[in-house]
């Protein structure tokens, strides 16, 4: 399970499995652990004399010692049951709010491959669009697909080009006013097929060749950055030297999209013609209705009409790229979500054994107690109420501990602080009410003692 929720890009976690040298051990450790502390509990009853025994049997006596060290793990379980059912809270808080980021994107069943041209087979530009252009209508002619389109970067992935830009009204004013942002050159119709939503203007088109006027389409924050309040349809900008610019027309406006990390504020973008730049084509995307498998052999023998010797990497849908930013998150969160359940079981079965023991020790004061007229519930509430102390005290522990260990989830946080106070209530809330049913079980018990039964046990 955790091998098929993990990142495909953690070094060798593929070919790992289960160690059973690793899986002795910790059989081993487990066993040594209950010998040790079923020895202690041995040796607790081999100090006391025959008389001790008796005499605390008579009056139904726990002693103090015992009771305080299985009260004291009682109350370390329920505070470690704390942290770790928090910091699994966070990490599904996290994992929402991640899911719901808007990324600027809406590819619906769009799919790339990473296709990497020899430089000894196409050392030149335009051998290299040669090939992509012939790529691109073998599969545009292919019965199925929708669209296909070719570019230099893709997002969360990379290969954008930071630059810097100016707009041509501050070159003007020798204000020297400069941006920086991500630049991608893109075919027709990769835009479209992408699902960026169009504010203004137009998306690139066929008509945007090397011989048209040099055009570009920029996403909102870059808009707003160059051009506060005013629309970016129009306007110029400069990615290359300030020295010898080359100004292009903004012909159309984007929202504002995510490139590198779903938890990372947008940069401001460029979205260029491919024939109008000289960039290194990565990433070929195709859009149809189909699975994985069927687009990577489709890609393939399109590729092999091209050129039998060229391969093609990798690939993947848009939305499992998407997915795959978050991997290591999720798979924090499963394992956080394993162990904080766990605890949680451990630390309500480490209740009821404690408040079963204290109740079935004080079976002959509670015959005493109802001999003189207390009732079933107020038996159940007194031995409820030992539990209740306990379940407090470890979960105030538990509170105070995450709020000191919290801070090392930071990092990997997203939308939430590392103390969020509703969650750390809700695992409070989960913990306490586990406890306290773990104890009702005990605490019903000893209201059906019969009080001759009790006082007979003497």
């Amino acid at each position: 399970l955790l091998l098929r929720l993990s990142p495909v890009d953690v070094p060798r976690l593929a070919g790992s499995s289960i160690d059973w040298k690793a899986l002795l051990f910790a059989m081993s450790l487990a066993l040594l652990s209950s010998i040790f502390v079923g020895g202690f509990n041995a040796l607790q009853v081999l100090r006391r004399s025959p008389r001790q025994v008796l005499s605390g049997s008579s009056r139904g006596y726990v002693g103090q010692p015992r009771t305080r060290l299985r009260s004291s793990l009682a109350v370390i379980q329920i505070a470690l049951a704390v942290v770790l059912v928090s910091g699994a809270g966070l990490m599904l808080r996290t994992f929402h709010n991640l899911l719901s980021t808007n990324t600027g994107y809406h590819a619906s069943q769009v799919y790339y491959g990473v296709i990497v041209l020899r430089p000894s087979r196409y050392p030149k530009f335009e051998q290299q669009e040669l090939f992509f252009r012939k790529l691109l209508n073998e599969l545009q002619a292919t019965p199925g697909v929708e669209a296909a389109a070719v570019s230099t970067g893709l997002p969360f992935i990379g290969q954008y080009y930071s630059v810097n830009i100016e707009a041509r009204e501050s070159a003007a004013d020798y204000r020297g006013a400069q941006l920086v942002g991500d630049t991608d050159s893109v075919s027709p119709e990769y835009l479209e097929m992408m699902g960026v939503k169009l504010i203004a203007g137009r998306l690139i088109r066929e008509t945007d060749t090397a011989n048209s006027s040099k055009v570009a389409v920029v996403d909102q924050t870059l808009a707003n950055a160059l051009w506060p309040g005013q629309s970016a349809i129009g306007h110029f900008l400069n990615m290359d030297d300030p020295a010898k610019p080359v100004w292009r027309q903004v012909v159309g406006e984007i929202a504002p999209t995510r490139n590198r990390s779903l938890d990372a504020a947008p940069r401001p973008s460029i979205f260029l013609p491919l024939a109008q730049t000289t960039g290194y084509v990565n990433f070929v995307v195709i859009k149809m209705l189909a699975s994985t498998a069927q687009v990577a052999h489709l890609l393939r023998s399109a590729v092999a009409s091209v050129d039998a010797d060229q391969g093609v990497f990798f690939v993947q849908s848009f939305s499992d790229l998407v997915g795959g930013t978050i991997a290591v998150r999720r798979l924090l969160f499963v394992v956080l979500a394993f162990f904080g359940a766990a605890a949680l079981l451990l630390a309500a079965l480490g209740i009821y054994g404690l408040i079963s023991f204290i109740a079935a020790s004080r079976t002959r004061e509670v015959g005493i107690r109802i001999a003189l007229g207390a009732t079933r519930g107020n038996i159940g509430r007194l031995v409820v109420a030992q539990g209740i102390r306990l379940t407090l005290l470890g979960l105030g522990g538990g509170v105070l501990a995450f709020a000191l260990l919290g801070r090392l989830l930071s990092s990997m946080l997203y939308g939430t602080p590392s103390f969020d106070i509703p969650t750390v209530v809700f695992a409070a809330a989960a913990l306490g009410s586990a406890a306290v049913i773990a104890a009702l079980i005990p605490a019903w018990r000893s209201s059906r003692v019969q009080p001759v039964t009790a006082l007979r046990m003497d």
